[in-house]
């Protein structure tokens, strides 16, 4: 790299000791307005909130990788946007070497030492401007070097060098991006996040629109850029044998929260999160021995983040459940009852279904409606409930049913729930690791 360090450059003392921050989020969130229509409106529609980051805190060490894992649409890019301001936070503060960026209205400086390499090396690059220019660019917005008469040719030799450094030839930054392969570009966006010798880089997806082989091409360089220019990495990805290989910490989100955060060793060997446990569980092995591996699934769809679960936000797909301290259940069993309660409460049990199937069953013209509210009710039951639940609780149940046969929903609802409420449900887990059956 070039001897010329750009305005506001950092310096070298304590740039690689981990243990120091370089950057710290608290309380950050970022909730989406749904764009209500006119029609909407007029019809007294509520407005809701699209949680896409909803109360993230985490740390990066200065010359440390933390990893940020998690399913498509958990907010992990979001996250990395709004850490980098390129989205206004909603609510929480971002700081970056001690200072609060939320509250700075110039963001210059921030800018000169934080930067990011996007998922999409063709749509991060402008195809009508050749790849140099597109390098270029961040020393011509910060007039690089300050007081130079020679700028533009120390310009061109620094892209010269950053084509060099990144594993491209000097000869083609006057080409464009059509001329280069996925992962040649990738490397001419590492080039262009390298332009103004940041300290923090966003690294969202960089190799997950690669080739495999590519890939780890990608991988070995931004390590071996991180340990000769002291950088500092978020590095963001649903590729967990990606993330465990150049990442120190990993940090594993579902719906906007970080549920747990670990040395990355620690976490692929000793799991603690149910839902860290079952994103190692659905990576696929290529020992003979796992041939016969058994996949369990999670179950249930992930909930939408604009009406969110209260409590644990994984409660509805989490394979275990803390019931009512005086109650006797098997996991199974409770979740069942939970299942039932949460379709009552949506008002997803299809009990008039049910009674026109099981009226023409009958094949009466005119069945008895108590009966026939018997049958339907037991019919329901059958279907919702896979397992054997203790006498009271299946007793309960039927009850439930019941009201909702006879259209008594906001009845059948309040009295699961007085009955049946869960810790999971009621109180927000907190800590490293965000989940009640760790606390206890």
């Amino acid at each position: 790299m070039s001897t010329d360090n750009p305005p506001e450059s950092r310096t070298d003392d304590g740039i690689v000791a981990h243990g120091e921050p370089l950057v710290e989020v608290s309380g950050l969130k970022k909730h989406f307005d749904d764009g209500l229509s006119l029609l909407d409106r007029l019809l007294g529609a509520e407005q809701q909130a699209v949680k896409a980051v909803d109360g993230v805190d985490f740390t990066i060490d200065k010359g440390e990788t933390l990893g940020l894992v998690g399913e498509s649409g958990c907010g992990k890019s979001t996250v990395g946007e709004t850490t980098l301001q390129l989205q206004t936070p909603t609510d929480g503060s971002v700081t970056f070497d001690g200072t609060d960026i939320t509250e700075q209205g110039d963001l210059t400086e921030f800018r000169s030492r934080a930067q990011i390499v996007f998922q999409d090396p063709y749509s991060s690059l402008d195809p009508r401007m050749p790849v140099g220019r597109s390098i270029r660019q961040p020393l011509d917005i910060h007039d690089w070097p300050q007081g130079a008469s020679d700028k533009m040719a120390r310009r061109r030799d620094r892209v010269a060098e950053l084509m060099e450094r990144v594993g491209l030839s000097a000869d083609q930054l006057d080409r464009y991006p059509g001329e280069f392969s996925g992962g040649q570009l990738q490397r001419v966006g590492i080039a262009r996040a390298l332009a103004l010798d940041p300290d923090f880089i966003v690294l969202d997806e960089p190799t997950s629109a690669l080739d495999v082989s590519v890939q780890a091409q990608i991988l070995n360089l931004l390590s071996e850029l991180q340990e000769e220019f002291d950088l500092t990495y978020l590095f963001i990805s649903h590729d967990l044998g990606v993330i465990r290989y150049i990442c120190d910490r990993i940090a594993v989100m579902y719906l906007g929260e970080i549920v747990e955060i670990a040395p990355a060793e620690e976490l692929f060997t000793n799991p603690q999160h149910p839902y860290t446990k079952a994103l190692l569980e659905s990576v696929p092995r290529v020992e003979l021995a796992e041939r016969d591996r058994d996949i369990d699934p999670l179950s249930g769809d992930v909930p939408s983040p604009r009406n969110p679960p209260s409590g644990c936000r994984f409660r509805t797909r989490c394979p275990e459940i803390i019931p009512p301290e005086d109650l006797d259940i098997s996991q199974d069993g409770f979740r069942a009852v939970m299942d039932v309660r949460d379709r009552i409460e949506r008002r997803e049990v299809a009990a008039e279904k049910v009674r026109d199937l099981v009226s023409e069953e009958l094949a009466e013209d005119d069945p008895d409606e108590s009966r026939l509210d018997s049958l339907v009710t037991d019919r329901l039951y059958e279907r919702l409930v896979p397992v054997d639940l203790p006498g009271p609780v299946e007793e309960d149940l039927r009850e439930a049913l019941e009201l909702v046969v006879d259209e008594g929903w906001e009845a059948a609802e309040t009295m699961l729930r007085e009955e049946y409420q869960s810790v999971c449900e009621t109180d927000h887990p907190t800590g490293q690791v965000a989940c009640h059956l760790v606390e206890e």
